[in-house]
């Protein structure tokens, strides 16, 4: 029988209480005092007894701790798709010790799982370090050891230290092994990635120079897009797979960004893994998730990775930091701003909402407190759940995979524009998709000639029979009439700018246009966003650097808008 986490979390709750009751008569009455003794081993007697239902409870739940466990979800789960074979809960020792799930189910039925699989193991850990409250040692050890998360044997080396437990939910390969000369495909792989269905970005002429010589973006663009860059804006039209780089790649070193390109395997190899989760034991979090526990500094890998990978690595004065029993950290560098809040940080929770929410008491650990995140947790359904900020200490420590800085991670931004998309449809009577958006930004890096494009972005709309929405961002429509808005988008226009994070929250195959930064500003983050949300995206480069204004011709935009909107009528985007 599946016993509540609240029951658990009161059992540990009320002999924590008990003992300390004990513990407050002890030091008050005067010594020898009999009355003393007595209730010290009645409350020691009392907390004994809790301690036992904890532990018995714990086993009822899952008796080995190996082996997943059979219960009425995991049944459902299993059966409700025929190739979900059951799923197991395995240490394994190589490539390198690991808790690994293998579950070969759907891909949504193996969060499922991952999620249900780490509630009981918080169980089992709570269970067995629930009566020590004494946090041990931080960062007090004479060497440190640096862990960088760039690193392709990361997970080899976080490993070795006996504080840090590493989740796997591994990469299933669908392709049997008498198969394997059969090219993978995620057109057909729906264990691994939320979408399936992928097409061709596309760009002007000026921007595709860029991407395909070496050395001209800060970014190292031409690596990462492997050189290739397509003008033919019609190549957008059929359906395509994910590329294997998009899985592997990282943001580049600028120093090294005129380099040939990565490591062979990241083009022809996919990852050893869907998803990994870290639980690391009494340790210090900082705002950049950078974790400091005994001998180990972690450093994710986030924006500003090599300055933090780079600074001191021992703290001093621990005793000043809040102590938490649990905590969940999502916080990374610039995520005060929307693009790096919205795209960096939210969907680090997305693949584990469900034991968040089964486990109010563990806290979240953001950049800001503000109203918006405390509006997006509510609509994740993670209302109960504390916010925290700041650097914190904790006993546990529930740390997901980083999200590369301006480089959107592709199972957690599907995911959470999976659950945005659920919620619109519950939650916002949504309307008809045929809404083209344009975006206009009050301030810096807005279109230079955004009347002009306005008034022709309108006219081409009008003449395709659509609806011609502009969003402003003063005054800002609400957040949830924002994803309303987009979700009915079928195309959206922007200048480069952090209002393109809202296409989070458009269907798979909304078309997208870009006003694009020339260098030193060149920049394309929404160019990975849309792909990997599954929508087509054209770049049209600016003339000048957008220190102020993004300046593309408003006949160029006309042309494409013009050009995209036939696209979708002819091809029946519209649905």
């Amino acid at each position: 029988m599946m016993l509540a986490v609240k029951e658990i979390n009161t059992a540990k709750t009320r002999a924590m209480d008990l003992m300390c009751w004990g513990k407050r008569k002890l030091f008050a009455a005067p010594n020898n005092s009999r009355k003393v003794r007595c209730t010290v081993i009645i409350s020691a007697l009392a907390a004994g007894i809790y301690v036992y239902a904890l532990h018995q409870m714990a086993n009822t739940i899952s008796p080995n701790p190996m082996v997943l466990w059979n219960d009425n979800d995991t049944r459902r789960i299993v059966s409700r798709d025929k190739k979900c074979a059951e799923p197991t809960w395995n240490q394994v020792q190589d490539p390198f010790p690991a808790l690994k799930l293998d579950a070969p189910c759907r891909f949504f039925d193996r969060i499922r799982l991952l999620n249900a699989a780490l509630i009981q193991m918080r169980l089992q850990l709570v269970n067995k370090e629930w009566m020590s409250k004494d946090t041990r040692n931080h960062s007090g050890d004479n060497k440190i050891n640096i862990v960088g998360a760039a690193k392709d044997n990361y997970l080899h080396q976080l490993a070795n230290f006996s504080q840090v437990t590493i989740v796997t939910l591994p990469w299933y390969e669908q392709i049997q092994q008498s198969h394997k000369t059969q090219r993978w495909s995620s057109c057909n792989d729906t264990s691994n990635l939320v979408i399936q269905d992928y097409y061709q970005w596309t760009a002007d002429e000026n921007l595709c120079k860029l991407i395909r010589t070496p050395g001209m973006t800060n970014h190292g663009y031409d690596v990462i897009y492997n050189r290739t860059c397509t003008t033919e804006v019609n190549r957008t039209i059929q359906k395509q797979s994910l590329n294997v780089l998009a899985l592997n790649a990282k943001p580049t070193d600028r120093s090294k960004s005129a380099e040939p390109g990565y490591p062979l395997h990241y083009y022809n190899t996919l990852p050893q893994n869907t998803l990994h989760f870290h639980i690391i034991r009494d340790g210090i979090v900082t705002p950049n998730s950078v974790v400091y526990s005994g001998n180990l500094k972690l450093v994710q890998l986030g924006c500003r990775y090599r300055l933090f990978l780079n600074s001191g690595g021992k703290h001093v004065n621990v005793s000043k930091f809040p102590q938490y029993e649990e905590i969940f950290p999502i916080s990374q560098y610039w995520g005060y701003g929307f693009f790096h809040n919205m795209v960096e940080n939210i969907p680090r929770l997305a693949p584990f909402i469900e034991f968040l929410r089964r486990n109010p008491q563990i806290k979240i650990l953001v950049k800001e407190r503000g109203r918006l995140t405390r509006e997006i947790l509510n609509i994740l359904g993670l209302s109960q759940n504390e916010m925290i900020s700041g650097v914190c200490r904790a006993k546990f420590i529930y740390l997901p995979r980083s999200v590369m800085c301006g480089f959107a991670g592709v199972q957690e931004t599907q995911i959470a524009s999976s659950l945005y998309h659920n919620y619109i449809k519950l939650n916002l009577s949504p309307e008809k998709r045929n809404k083209v958006i344009l975006i206009r930004r009050s301030g810096f890096r807005s279109f230079k000639y955004h009347a002009l494009i306005e008034k022709a972005v309108k006219n081409a709309t009008l003449d395709y029979k659509l609806d011609f929405v502009v969003f402003k961002d003063n005054p800002l429509p609400s957040f949830r009439e924002t994803m309303r808005m987009f979700y009915a988008a079928v195309l959206v226009v922007a200048p480069h700018g952090a209002g393109l994070s809202n296409v989070i929250f458009s269907q798979p195959g909304t078309f997208v246009i870009e006003g694009v930064c020339r260098p030193p500003r060149a920049n394309l983050c929404y160019l990975r966003l849309s792909h990997i949300l599954g929508h087509h995206w054209h770049g049209l480069l600016s003339g000048d650097g957008c220190e102020w204004e993004v300046n593309v011709a408003a006949e160029t935009i006309m042309l494409t808008v013009r050009q995209h909107l036939q696209i979708i009528t002819n091809n029946g985007s519209l649905k």
